[in-house]
């Protein structure tokens, strides 16, 4: 068959999964309750490969304990990261190294080019 430009179809739109509309915000963070050394991260328009990256980037540090990430389902663009820390750093201190480190590495490779 011949799919017309006008068909319908129940593929998603790739848009959605990359473009970040203006009453989102890109990172949100959730304290625990119950553990202050705990913090949750959720991430928008991201997947697999910025979770896992930062994810092993947080298990390199020190003061952190656990991380960990998931993205609950394939058609939902966000990731959740857990971080738990020794009470040294904040949840919040340790995601903001990792970052600048990630941003680092990443500003070296650019330059090698």
């Amino acid at each position: 068959k011949i799919f017309k430009k006008n068909q319908m179809s129940n593929t998603p739109n790739i848009l959605e999964s990359l473009v970040l509309p203006e009453t989102l915000q890109k990172i949100t963070f959730y304290k625990d309750e119950k553990n202050t050394n705990c913090g949750y991260f959720k991430i928008e328009k991201e997947d697999h490969t910025l979770g896992h990256l930062i994810h092993s980037k947080l298990l390199k540090e020190k003061n952190v304990i656990f991380s960990g990430y998931k993205r609950p389902h394939p058609l939902e663009h966000f990731i959740y990261l857990k971080i738990v820390t020794d009470g040294f750093f904040s949840p919040k201190e340790a995601f903001d190294s990792v970052l600048k480190d990630l941003y680092i590495e990443f500003s070296y490779l650019e330059d090698c080019i």
